[in-house]
């Protein structure tokens, strides 16, 4: 059953059309996740500005990197290529007046927390996804595996690794099925343990 579903599930890039769709169901799918709710705790804080603060990372994958989505908006891929350029300063500030608008009082734990991960990236070059999810409803079809396929298919052609923070540590498992491994960790005082994950590129 399983299969059958993986077969029909068509990954393509998003471009700026998509944004509003990929960032609501991206909303959708970190509504309970550790990590996004120790971000933003009170649910119905999280209800009016869940696809806003997801917003900003579409924007800026879309702009720099690859967004993969599928035609039913099923759960969305965001990833950031080797050598992505590092914001400037005037482009720091405009994110960090944008998440303000998003989040409000709640910016300086995202900024810090988001600080904490950029910090602990590996320094080789390597892929980057920022962002996994999937609609709540469509969990356990396929979705995840397909939309992650074209990079780490990339990924083991070019020899380059993959990266990425497991927001949940009990999505571990799934991304071991694809040769991650837990590289390292970051411990948020008060807050969740977020496993770091590595892929070599398989032969």
């Amino acid at each position: 059953m399983i299969d059958k579903a993986r077969d029909r599930i068509r990954v393509r890039r998003a471009t700026s059309t998509d944004a509003r769709a990929v960032s609501a169901v991206l909303a959708r799918s970190f509504a309970t996740n550790p990590f996004i709710r120790w971000i933003l705790p009170d649910d119905a804080h999280y209800q009016r500005v869940g696809d806003s603060f997801f917003r900003l990372a579409v924007d800026n994958e879309l702009a720099h990197g690859e967004v993969f989505t599928d035609d039913n908006y099923g759960g969305a891929a965001l990833w950031l290529p080797p050598g992505a350029p590092t914001p400037g300063l005037l482009q720091q500030l405009r994110m960090g007046v944008r998440l303000w608008r998003a989040i409000g009082t709640r910016t300086p734990v995202a900024v810090g927390a988001l600080t904490k991960f950029e910090n602990s990236r590996p320094k080789e070059p390597h892929w980057y996804l920022t962002v996994l999810g999937t609609d709540p409803s469509m969990q356990g079809r396929g979705v995840g595996s397909t939309l992650i396929a074209p990079i780490l298919s990339r990924c083991d052609e070019d020899g380059v690794d993959a990266y990425l923070e497991s927001s949940n540590p009990k999505n571990v498992p799934f991304y071991q099925r694809f040769g991650f491994e837990v590289s390292g960790q970051i411990d948020y005082r008060g807050g969740p343990t977020v496993p770091l994950m590595l892929r070599e590129p398989r032969s």
